[in-house]
């Protein structure tokens, strides 16, 4: 140990880079709806959590209806679909689809910045994370398709607490992003689209 460091300083010099990775909770102090006022902050480690928990209901039905979809694969990229805004945080809405250049801009970075969250693991877990994150991302496979309706119910299931309170500032989002839901149109969601929407 060198002179004058502490234990906590000792420590962090002699643990694996996976160690430090585990002690990194930058999503846990990235809010969302940052430029909302809020009865209840969220960040984007609780979103993230919703939209797992989310995915693996999504994924029961859509298992009991005979629907293929490879399970892991889907509750993999709902863990890091929103992994880039340890870097970025939760850009808002209106910003970042102000227009087509500010919205290519964005994902451009996220694109450049993703494998930097996972470069303390090891190689080929790191490559995985960052490819499953690039297909969530694209929005073409059954499983990104399954996280972003996740991601979309864990929003409103946000904003509908939010609104239970007497929040009004989040009723509009409610509104939009339910009706949104009730119309997507992907073959798998209308096969189980009743039973969860009514």
């Amino acid at each position: 140990m060198q002179a004058g460091a502490g234990p906590f300083e000792y420590i962090f010099e002699i643990m694996t880079e996976i160690f430090k990775h585990f002690l990194d909770r930058s999503l846990t102090h990235v809010v969302r709806f940052n430029a909302k006022p809020q009865q209840f902050q969220e960040s984007v480690a609780e979103h993230s959590f919703y939209t797992v928990y989310f995915t693996s209901i999504l994924l029961y039905f859509l298992k009991k209806v005979g629907e293929k979809i490879d399970e892991t694969k889907a509750l993999k990229m709902a863990i890091v679909h929103d992994m880039e805004e340890a870097f970025s945080g939760d850009i808002l809405t209106p910003f970042k689809h102000y227009n087509e250049e500010i919205l290519e801009a964005i994902k451009k970075v996220n694109r450049d910045t993703i494998p930097l969250i996972f470069e303390d693991l090891p190689k080929e877990l790191g490559k995985e994370y960052v490819s499953l994150w690039e297909e969530e991302t694209e929005q073409v496979s059954k499983e990104a398709q399954v996280v972003k309706l996740a991601d979309k119910i864990s929003l409103i299931s946000k904003c509908y607490e939010e609104t239970k309170v007497g929040n009004e500032f989040f009723k509009p989002i409610y509104e939009r992003e339910l009706e949104k839901i009730k119309n997507v149109e992907y073959p798998w969601w209308q096969k189980i689209k009743k039973e969860i929407t009514g």
